[in-house]
């Protein structure tokens, strides 16, 4: 930043139009620009965290809210890939020059007669340098020279003839800082540059120069020499020691897991995760200050080849962020470790930044011509392709997408598509990507592992590694395109759910939820509502209880011992309707509010509970519709299938001699038999198709003081049933004879039928009222309503046109007033 000040003016400038763009004014700088312009200035991590530092403060100086000034850095991150991958690159590639040895570099230095030229133009330089030549003023400038000249050529590949002291001792209370260092290394990179030293040359000898930073400065080096110390305290003591972090590292991998920026990456074979976790907690222990134990020089070699780019860099310390707040530590202690956590960033995605930039620089230099000859022309990519789907194929993770009976046409079309992308000489013809995807809401899981399974195909095709990273940029153009209904991702919320105590065990585990089922059958038992359900011999009652038992501690969280696949088949015949289900829940709400459960973990066990709902109640509500369908049509082909009048009294008798032997409604058929019976069969059959004969009583009338309820209607049905079965008639009329039969059922109970009535009242007010009103009603559904097309689930049925929108929330808003 100290350059003349014409030149400080420009970049001032230049700064304020960038940040007016990019923080959402005025655009005033074409942020292309960026990656260019930086590219020789070899400004690293390190150098772009000072940046962020400097800005942070300047905001907060300002009297910035903390949360806009969160949100500045977060946007400001992510320019960093456009403003330090020329160094990163660029040294990387000397790094990688080095390993084979610094012979080569010696050499081409021009052996020692070449670096005391070098050291002769460096020291030219250092006295016009007014930033640094004071430091050499009233010293042995010669002496000081030909030392750094002996240690320099031993650096750089030569003979190993430096007897002077060590660095630290050297330069030990001097007060050198970076800025002097980088002044020298400037200079050093003129002096090479003036001598007519390639560009790469002069990579590798800045590469080999740049370790003795620390020396000079007296700084430790490795992972605790970034830890920062707050009142004689160390960022591992702040955060609580190291049950802490391992408690941080454990929320956090389970907050990755489900963030679909780098749940890839995370999600892995089950066997390794412990030594992932492990690590982490290593490598953080460490950093933050504590004993260091894990070895981080092996680091940037087990990431090189895992595409993970400062994207994913910054997704998985906002994951570490969220996870040390929730463990309630203080955000000044995160942010310190958020900081430290940061200076492996360039470990972790320098090998996808070199990569990808060598790869993106060839296609832009060479273009994709000779890509498609290297992969095989228009024949290769074919194989390539059939390879590739191959392994769609099998894979949990996206094999859905490339499935059914439409996927040789989504095969023929992405193939072109690809074909083009790698330079084949044709065209595409399909629908642009972004319209292709844009109801598919598909994730950054699910394209990072489809750029994988490319890359799996690619390499069983033979294609080499070049090869792949060309591909995977080139692919990697596409994300924006495909990932088009790409939401913000809530790290908080996913977190939360992650680490939350499942209901099994916040219902007290397996006793917990065996005492509830207890107290659920005994109390269902005295239920009239679904009492016909529950009572059976004692040893039934004693499996059936062993069973639900192991169900809901399965579906609670807790071991799973039951095969809910036997769930649907077993209550098919059942006839268990909505409203049975709705009082069972009614029972397991009540049993739960006695125990003391807390309202949230009630609210939660019914919220499992209700998906159940279909497969308990769907037998019932299938055979009903399909009855209901047929009795729609008449019922003159009932009456007659059941034999017409005659038909049915010889059924009235066949009920009489099962009901007066029933124990649970004999009282009310032995009464005054043969009048009961005349009248009933007068009514039922008239109730199913026959003449219109009855004169009688209204039932509510007839039944109002006999005490009749659910628990004996569910027994009037079930004998009038095996009357049916016992007159040999087929399932199918049975079911039509229930249906027509089950609307009495509200008649005979005094209740009515409309669906009003549902409302629930509490001490004297519908729930209307204590909803606090139509307008609360109304704000409500509005709401719900906007939350429903944000929702994958069933955002499909309630994406409609605006016009459509709000005829849909009217009629909401009309039948839940009612219903309320």
């Amino acid at each position: 930043f100290e350059k003349n000040q014409r030149k400080m003016q420009q970049m001032r400038k230049k700064f304020f139009q960038f940040i007016s763009g990019f923080f959402g004014g005025p655009a005033l700088y074409d942020s292309n620009n960026i990656k260019p312009a930086h590219y020789h200035m070899n400004i690293t991590d390190y150098h772009f965290d000072a940046l962020l530092d400097v800005f942070q403060a300047s905001l907060l100086e300002l009297g910035v809210h903390p949360d806009a000034t969160k949100d500045a850095i977060a946007a400001c991150g992510k320019i960093r890939k456009d403003v330090t991958t020329g160094c990163t690159v660029r040294m990387e590639l000397a790094a990688k020059n080095m390993e084979k040895g610094k012979d080569g570099l010696f050499k081409r230095m021009g052996g020692e007669e070449g670096i005391a030229q070098f050291m002769d133009r460096v020291y030219d330089l250092i006295q016009v340098d007014n930033r640094i030549k004071s430091w050499f003023s009233g010293k042995n400038y010669q002496a000081i020279k030909e030392g750094q000249r002996v240690y320099l050529t031993e650096l750089l590949g030569g003979p190993k003839i430096y007897k002077g002291k060590d660095l630290v001792e050297i330069h030990k209370g001097m007060g050198l800082s970076d800025y002097e260092f980088d002044c020298f290394l400037g200079n050093c990179e003129k002096a090479m540059s003036g001598l007519g030293i390639e560009d790469e040359t002069i990579d590798e000898a800045i590469v080999s120069m740049e370790p003795v930073r620390n020396a000079l400065m007296n700084r430790a080096q490795g992972l605790a020499a970034h830890s920062k110390m707050v009142d004689g305290q160390s960022i591992m003591e702040r955060f609580g020691g190291e049950m802490n972090v391992e408690s941080v590292v454990e929320m956090m991998y389970s907050g990755c897991l489900g963030d679909p920026r780098v749940r890839f990456y995370f999600e892995v074979n089950k066997d390794k995760i412990q030594g992932i976790k492990h690590k982490m907690t290593q490598l953080m222990v460490g950093a933050f200050g504590g004993p260091v134990t894990y070895d981080d020089s092996k680091m940037r070699q087990i990431h090189y080849n895992m595409n993970i780019t400062d994207y994913h860099f910054d997704a998985v310390l906002e994951n570490f962020w969220c996870a040390a707040e929730l463990m309630e530590i203080s955000n000044a202690v995160i942010s310190d470790a958020v900081e430290v956590l940061g200076k492996v960033r360039q470990m972790v995605t320098a090998g996808c930044t070199v990569r990808l930039e060598i790869a993106r620089k060839k296609c832009e230099s060479q273009g994709t011509d000779g890509l498609y000859e290297s992969l095989g022309g228009q024949q290769g990519l074919q194989t390539f392709i059939d390879k590739l789907y191959e392994t769609l194929a099998v894979d949990e993770r996206i094999k859905h997408y490339f499935s059914g009976s439409k996927v040789d046409a989504i095969k023929k079309s992405q193939g072109d598509y690809l074909a083009v992308m790698f330079g084949a000489p044709i065209q595409y013809d399909g629908r642009p990507l972004d319209r292709i995807h844009t109801v598919m809401s598909i994730s950054d899981f699910e394209f990072d592992a489809f750029l994988a399974c490319c890359a799996t195909a690619l390499r069983a095709v033979g294609a080499d590694a070049t090869n792949v990273d060309e591909c995977v940029v080139l692919l990697e153009t596409a994300r924006r395109d495909v990932l088009i209904n790409r939401r913000p991702h809530d790290v908080k919320k996913t977190q939360e759910a992650a680490s939350a105590k499942s209901v099994y065990e916040r219902l007290g585990g397996e006793m917990g939820v065996t005492n509830m089922v207890e107290t659920m059958y005994n109390q269902a038992l005295e239920d009239t509502r679904i009492r016909s359900f529950f009572e059976k011999n004692k040893a039934k009652v004693t499996t059936i209880k062993k069973k639900m038992a192991q169900f809901m501690g399965g579906i609670f969280g807790g071991p799973v011992t039951y095969d809910t696949n036997d769930l649907r088949p077993m209550h098919y015949g059942m006839n268990v309707s909505d409203y049975h289900f709705d009082a069972i829940l009614d029972i397991i709400r009540g049993v739960l509010k006695e125990s003391g459960a807390k309202p949230k973990d009630i609210t939660d066990a019914l919220l499992i509970l209700q998906p159940v709902r279909a497969d308990v109640t769907t037998g019932f509500t299938v055979r009903m519709e399909m009855a209901r369908k047929n009795v729609e049509k008449g019922k003159d082909q009932m009456f007659k299938r059941l034999g017409g009048s005659e038909g049915i009294t010889t059924l009235m008798d066949q009920f009489f001699n099962i009901g007066t032997t029933d124990v649970r409604i004999k009282e009310f058929l032995l009464k005054d038999k043969d009048r009961i019976k005349a009248g009933m069969t007068v009514y039922i059959v008239e109730m199913l198709g026959g003449p219109k004969a009855y004169k009688g009583k209204e039932l509510g009338e007839l039944h109002q003081n006999l005490g009749v309820n659910d628990y004996h209607f569910d027994a009037f049905l079930a004998d009038f049933g095996r009357a049916l079965l016992g007159a040999g008639h087929q399932d199918a009329l049975i079911d039509e004879v229930m249906v027509s039969l089950e609307p009495v059922r509200a008649d005979v109970l005094g209740r009515s039928r409309d669906v009003t009535d549902a409302a629930v009242m509490k001490d004297g007010k519908p729930l209307i009222e204590r909803y606090g009103g139509d307008m609360n009603l109304e704000t409500v559904v509005e709401s719900m309503y906007d939350k429903l097309v944000e929702d994958p689930r069933v955002r499909y049925h309630f994406e409609k046109a605006k016009a459509k929108q709000r005829q849909i929330r009217r009629k909401m808003y009309q039948y839940l007033s009612g219903a309320f």
